[in-house]
């Protein structure tokens, strides 16, 4: 069952449709009462407030907010929560550990290889870039 407030990308006939094709029964909460749904208000919390905190101690703009909750939401589906025993969302869901092996700590820099030929001797070969 997929619980939601009354938004209008909830609403719309293209995601009622898309839940029918895929077995998901739909229960809209009341307006304006996000106590309805609890658990997913306070999660919602968790991840901008750890967004709002990658975003400030790297003193990066606010623009990067899309990138920033994306990473937020990836690292939390792969920590452990008191609600799964010990266990992380995304071994709940696929039966497997996840590989976190190629994470990077975020907003550290990285260098990108420049692609322009005929570089002189001493001259760069990269752009320090932030990693994201």
């Amino acid at each position: 069952m997929l619980r939601t407030d009354r938004g209008g990308e909830f609403t719309s006939i293209e995601f009622g449709l898309y839940c029918v094709g895929q077995g998901l029964k739909r229960h809209l909460t009341a307006s304006y009462s996000p106590q309805q749904n609890g658990v997913v208000e306070r999660r919602n919390q968790t991840v901008v407030g750890m967004a709002r905190s990658m975003l400030k101690a790297k003193r990066m703009p606010a623009a990067f907010w899309g990138e920033v909750v994306s990473m937020a939401v990836f690292i939390l589906n792969r920590a452990p929560t008191k609600s799964l025993k010990g266990t992380t969302p995304f071994e709940a869901w696929h039966g497997r550990n996840s590989d976190v092996s190629f994470l990077w700590t975020f907003g550290c820099v990285g260098h990108v290889k420049k692609t322009k030929p005929n570089l002189a001797k001493l001259e760069d070969r990269s752009t320090p870039m932030v990693f994201l």
